[in-house]
């Protein structure tokens, strides 16, 4: 049952009963055309169990991803893009030498693998090293480049603590596949640990950055706080009856990160919560609970589930049939009318009882009847139609034998 339906519901089930009530009214008032006072009893009824029904909790499935995109942008923006240096004394084979480099690396690219997300770069860059050549006698000077080639690659485990902080655990590291410094009648110099030791320091001088970003980015707690504060609602859905709708949210759980789908990090939400319908005047009251903290759910569906009570103040209804009913005045012929003095509707237990002040009205040819009428039945709500129905409908004895 949609939430817009039901105000039209509710007038319609209003409309249906006192439709009821109505042809009963003319039942008995066609008995009645020689100034009779029908004055039945009040009925009694066997006390029934008017205990508290225990409320209906509905679930709200909230999914969540997370585009790579997003992680793609923080390695960029936090990773430098060129890596320069100057270091002294970078092998033992020469003297008074040392090694400038620049080394550059493209855009980031991300993957996936075994639940972890990864991420490569290709690198590369030059590098020149000075120094002398001692060859006991004398010393040769040197001064020779060489080009720079390798990768940049690591990968990210995602994780989450129980007050919903996201704890990313970053891995960067550097792989040079072309890093040797020709030297004339000594052979090659391999420079490679002592570049990538510098552009490994240099990286994890900016690791922390790195992972402030991510944090900022995958903010769950503050996404999370915003839709629980907004679940705690109390909203008119119409004025005439007055009709409210409030919904309490009680627990919240979370599933766990999952990479199967190659392009989000997913996850989903799962909200428990109290959903009311009030037919009442005044807005009702909400019970404010703060986040609770975090729980694990294994599995959540992309789907919801709610169940909505519905609860009716007798005075709000009783004003609604006053103002519709009161006074009111139905032509069955040309010489029979029916007026509504007053009418009033309490609960009994599961059953609703209705009284009704009438008189029916014979013009010059009879003298009119006026009485009471006590009507009673069940509220039910039928699936198939979508509408509320009276069922095991009755009305007092006396009005019968009439």
């Amino acid at each position: 049952m949609k939430i817009s339906s039901i105000p039209r519901i509710i007038k319609f089930s209003i409309l249906m009963i006192f439709g009821l009530i109505i042809v009963i009214i003319v039942f008995s008032s066609r008995a009645a055309f020689n100034g009779i006072d029908i004055q039945p009893k009040l009925p009694e009824f066997t006390s029934a169990n008017t205990s508290q029904l225990e409320r209906s909790e509905s679930i709200l499935n909230l999914p969540v991803k997370i585009p790579f995109a997003h992680l793609e942008k923080a390695l960029n923006l936090n990773i430098p893009q060129t890596f320069v240096g100057t270091e002294s004394d970078p092998t033992d084979l020469l003297s008074n030498d040392n090694l400038t480099y620049e080394i550059n690396r493209q855009d980031f690219s991300i993957g996936t693998q075994n639940n972890l997300i990864t991420f490569s770069v290709p690198i590369s860059g030059n590098a020149k090293v000075k120094g002398e050549v001692n060859l006991r006698l004398f010393e040769i000077p040197v001064s020779v480049q060489t080009n720079i080639a390798g990768t940049i690659f690591g990968d990210l485990s995602l994780g989450i603590d129980n007050e919903w902080n996201i704890q990313p655990n970053l891995n960067v590291s550097t792989n040079l596949t072309k890093a040797e410094v020709p030297i004339k009648d000594i052979g090659t110099i391999s420079i490679r640990s002592i570049l990538k030791k510098q552009v490994d320091k240099a990286i994890n001088k900016e690791k922390p950055k790195l992972i402030a970003e991510l944090v900022k980015n995958l903010n769950l707690k503050a996404e999370v706080t915003k839709q629980w504060n907004n679940l705690h609602l109390s909203e008119q859905i119409n004025q005439d009856p007055s009709i409210w709708i409030k919904t309490e949210p009680q627990s919240v759980s979370f599933k766990e990160f999952d990479l199967s789908d190659g392009e989000n990090v997913q996850s989903g939400i799962a909200i428990k919560m109290f959903v009311d319908t009030c037919i009442c005047k005044e807005a009702p009251v909400i019970n404010f609970k703060p986040l609770p903290n975090l729980t694990i759910q294994e599995q959540i569906i992309d789907k919801f589930l709610i169940n909505l009570p519905v609860q009716v103040s007798l005075d709000e209804l009783n004003n609604t049939l006053e103002s519709k009913f009161r006074g009111k005045s139905l032509s069955i012929d040309e010489n029979l009318k029916l007026i509504v003095n007053q009418i009033n509707l309490s609960a009994l237990g599961e059953k609703i009882l209705v009284k009704v002040d009438f008189n029916a009205d014979q013009g010059n040819l009879f003298q009119g009847a006026k009485g009471v009428l006590y009507l009673w039945g069940k509220i039910f709500y039928d699936r198939d139609s979508n509408n509320l129905k009276v069922v095991e409908l009755d009305y007092d004895i006396d009005t019968k034998i009439l």
